[in-house]
Parts: structure tokens; C-alpha cells; sequence
């Protein structure tokens, strides 16, 4: 079997944005459809981040490298209206005319692109982008036509998780490969479980205490009823099963003599759904 392991690489081509939405109660970010930027010409990205050295028996003795991101240019031929307005957060007004606004805030993105291969392409995404307004410049033509070309400054750091950024390589299936450009890839690493933020069953206690990463609990009463709550942050859904019956939150829930189990399932587009358990054990009489 011949290798697919690429020997050079060249050119550039295939760039695209996927707008991120990052949720401030669970630090997940989602992304939208990517949308194609043509025209690429050239993609500049260093590094950033210090690098610190310990000293110790008289030499470096460790070395402490930080992994703050990417900084650089993205040229292109032509930005795209699209860009403006989904990332710049430019408005176009009822005359279709673009407006920029001092006081809206840019969207983060995530960057798209590849590089050619002797044997492949090579695929990559830069997760959580920030663009600084382009430059505006122009020149006067000459005895011929030059295109001016733009450029974006494009800063990418870190997800909430610490995800930066991800390639294709030899062994990437063909489904991812094929569908990079479809939707935005995410390591199981990268990918954020929907949480609750509260579960709660009349005056019960529950044990441990209710922690958003904790999926566990138990709880005893002597009850014939508890009202049975969860609630979740903007855009969770939250679905509640007593007993393996569909249950609304809020209203009482009747206890067999025993063991009782509340299951509550925190669910939100873009992430992996979280399941909660309540063993309740009815004791006595009410």
C-alpha cells in the first residue's frame, strides 16, 4: 500500500468562517454552517506565547513554553458583505448600504483553510478567531491594471478548554476529511456536555449536594408527593422522567413505597447530553 504521508506542502486555497457562540454559563461554544471565503492569497499565522527558562546547576534546567494562540494575516482578494456583516458586525441599512458601527463588538470565528500535498490535502481549523477592521488603501492605475488585495489580522487563542487547533493527517477518515468544510470538527476532547444548574425535590436533601458535575444522588422522604423542579441554563433543555414516566417540572410526583428513580436529562444543540440520577426511598408514612 503506498503511503499517503504528503512529502511538501503548497498553496492555499478552500479558506471559510464559522461564526463561534460561546454560552457564558457552561463555557461551551457552538459554531454556525462555515461559509466560504474566496480569493485566498496568502495565510501568515505565528505563534504566540513566552517562553521561560529555569535555571538550576548552573543550565537550564527546564523550560516552560506557553501556548497562547496564533497571530497573523489572512490576504484575500476581496473581503466578503458576508464577512462584514457576520463577523465585523457591519449593518446593511434599508438603502443596502454597509454601516459600521463603533459601538458593536466583532464576532469570534472559527478559520477554515487547507494547503496542498504531494499525496493530500491538508486540512485546518483554527477554533476561536477574533479579525481586526481592515485596513483601507487604494492606488491610483497606472499603465496597467494591479489588484489590491486585503487583509484581515486575524487572532486565534485558545477555547475555554484549551483547544487551539486541529489539522487532517494521514489516517483521518474519509468522513471527516470529506466533510470538513460541512460543519466545524470537534475532538471528543473539544466537545462540551450540556449541564443542570439545579435539581430540586420539595424540602428533600439531596447527597451529596446538587454540583453541576456531579450526576449521582440520593434523597429519602415520607412523603406521598414532592414537587420534582430542575432548571438549566439559556438554551439547556431539561427533561425529567419519574419512575421512567415523562415528568413537568414543577409539579408533584407520587413516591412508590422504596426505591424511586428521578432522571433528568440536560440536553443543548452543540453538545453532548448529560444524564442526572435521583434514587428517592420512600420510608413511612407521610
Amino acid at each position: 500500500m503506498s503511503s499517503t504521508n504528503n512529502k511538501v506542502k503548497f498553496g492555499l486555497k478552500n479558506c471559510h468562517y464559522a461564526k463561534a457562540t460561546l454560552d457564558p454559563d457552561t463555557n461551551a461554544v457552538t459554531f454556525g454552517t462555515p461559509v466560504a471565503i474566496p480569493g485566498a492569497v496568502n495565510l501568515s499565522l505565528d505563534p504566540e506565547g513566552d517562553t521561560e527558562p529555569f535555571y538550576a546547576d548552573d543550565m537550564v534546567y527546564y523550560t516552560t513554553v506557553a501556548n497562547n494562540g496564533y497571530s497573523g494575516d489572512l490576504e484575500i482578494a476581496l473581503i466578503p458583505e458576508s464577512f462584514r456583516k457576520d463577523i465585523l458586525k457591519e449593518t446593511e441599512d434599508a438603502n443596502g448600504v454597509l454601516v459600521e458601527d463603533s459601538t458593536v463588538e466583532p464576532e469570534h470565528f472559527a478559520l477554515l483553510f487547507e494547503f496542498s500535498g504531494d499525496k493530500k490535502k491538508i486540512r485546518h481549523c483554527m477554533y476561536y478567531c477574533t479579525a481586526a477592521r481592515p485596513t483601507i488603501e487604494g492606488k491610483t492605475n497606472e499603465d496597467s491594471k494591479e489588484v489590491q488585495t486585503e487583509k484581515l489580522e486575524i487572532t486565534a487563542t485558545p477555547l475555554p478548554n484549551g483547544l487551539v487547533k486541529v489539522k487532517t493527517g494521514a489516517n483521518t477518515s474519509d468522513a471527516v476529511y470529506n466533510g470538513w468544510y460541512s460543519n466545524v470538527y470537534q475532538t471528543e476532547h473539544a466537545q462540551v456536555s450540556a449541564v443542570l444548574t439545579g435539581i430540586t425535590i420539595g424540602s428533600l436533601q439531596l447527597t451529596p449536594a446538587f454540583d453541576a458535575g456531579t450526576t449521582s444522588y440520593t434523597a429519602e422522604t415520607v412523603n406521598d408527593e414532592d414537587a420534582v423542579s430542575a432548571t438549566a441554563a439559556s438554551g439547556t433543555v431539561a427533561t425529567i422522567l419519574v419512575n421512567g414516566v415523562a415528568h413537568t417540572s414543577g409539579n408533584d410526583a407520587t413516591w412508590e413505597s422504596g426505591t424511586n428513580t428521578v432522571t433528568v436529562i440536560a440536553s443543548k444543540t452543540g453538545c453532548t447530553s448529560t444524564a442526572y440520577t435521583v434514587t428517592v426511598t420512600k420510608t413511612g408514612q407521610g
